[in-house]
C-alpha cells in the first residue's frame, strides 16, 4: 500500500503487508507523463493488479501503471456523489473484480480492550471553524455529564491547542485528561478504552467509530448521508439549519445518557 504517512500505518498489519510513503522522492514521476525511470518500472512491473484512489483526471497515473507492466489497473478516483455514502462510492472498484461488499462498516482492529473503565473521550476540533460545536456548549456538556463518568479524555492535534487552553481554563470539571499531538496508534488505544466519544465531521471520531467506541457523531452543515461514520454503535445528531449551535446541550446529554445506560 502506497499512502500518506502515518495514516497509511493502521492498515498494517490486518489489511497489508507493507506500507510505503506516497511522497517518497523516488516515485515522483508516476504522477507525471513520461518514461518511467528503471528504479521505478521494477519496482511495479511484477504487480498483477493496482487500484489507484488518487485524484488522477487525465488518467496519468493509471496510463503510467500500466505502461511500466502491471497487469490490470483499476482507477478507483471519483467525485463523491450527494446522498451516497462515501464507503459505498468507493467500494465501487469491487464490482470491476466481480465482489461484493458485505459489511460496510469499517473496523479497525487495534488489539483486546483490557480497560473496563467507563471514561468519556471527547474532540473539540475538526478541520474547519463551521463543524466546530461552540465551546460554550462543550462546557455544559461536560459538566453535565459529570458524575456519569470516571473521568474525561479531551483528545487534539497541533490545530487543537488554542480549543485546549480555553477548555481547560473554563471547564471547572476535575476528572479530566489530555492527550494531545498522539500518534494515531496512541491515539485507537486511548479511543479504544473510551466507554463513549463525541466529536464533529472529523477523521478523529471516524477513527474512535472504527476502533468499535460507542460514538455521539455532531454534524452542521456537512451531510452525515455521506460522511458519517457507520454502524450501530454510532448516534449522528444533525444540526436542524446547518449551524453547529443549534444543536441542544440538553438533546446531546440525553443522547449520551442512551447510550450509556
Amino acid at each position: 500500500m502506497w499512502g500518506v504517512s502515518p495514516q497509511a500505518r493502521l492498515a498494517t498489519p490486518a489489511f497489508v503487508d507493507r506500507v510505503e510513503r506516497l511522497d517518497a522522492v523516488e516515485i515522483a514521476p508516476l504522477f507525471v507523463p513520461g518514461q518511467m525511470p528503471p528504479m521505478v518500472r521494477d519496482r511495479l512491473e511484477t504487480f498483477d493488479l493496482a487500484i489507484s484512489f488518487l485524484s488522477d483526471p487525465e488518467k496519468t497515473i493509471v496510463q503510467n501503471l500500466a505502461a511500466v507492466g502491471v497487469k490490470r489497473v483499476i482507477d478507483g478516483s471519483c467525485r463523491f456523489r450527494p446522498g451516497i455514502h462515501a464507503v459505498y462510492q468507493l467500494a465501487t472498484v469491487l464490482d470491476q473484480l466481480g465482489l461484493t461488499l458485505h459489511d460496510p462498516v469499517p473496523r479497525l482492529s487495534i488489539g483486546p480492550n483490557l480497560n473496563h473503565s467507563s471514561c468519556f473521550g471527547f474532540h473539540l476540533g475538526s478541520g474547519s471553524a463551521s463543524k466546530n460545536w461552540p465551546m460554550d456548549c462543550w462546557i455544559e456538556l461536560i459538566e453535565n455529564l459529570d458524575g456519569l463518568f470516571d473521568d474525561f479524555l479531551l483528545v487534539g492535534g497541533e490545530a487543537d491547542n488554542e480549543l485546549v487552553r480555553e477548555f481547560r481554563s473554563r471547564c471547572r470539571i476535575r476528572r479530566l485528561r489530555t492527550l494531545l499531538n498522539a500518534s494515531l496508534s496512541e491515539l485507537s488505544r486511548a479511543l479504544q478504552e473510551c466507554r463513549l466519544f463525541v466529536g464533529h465531521d472529523t477523521g478523529v471520531t471516524h477513527l474512535a467509530a472504527a476502533v468499535g467506541t460507542a460514538s455521539v457523531a455532531l454534524f452542521g452543515a456537512t451531510d452525515p448521508a455521506v460522511w458519517a461514520p457507520l454502524g450501530e454503535h454510532v448516534r449522528v445528531m444533525r444540526s436542524p439549519d446547518g449551524l453547529m449551535d443549534s444543536i441542544g446541550v440538553a438533546a446531546v446529554v440525553a443522547a449520551v445518557r442512551r447510550e450509556v445506560r
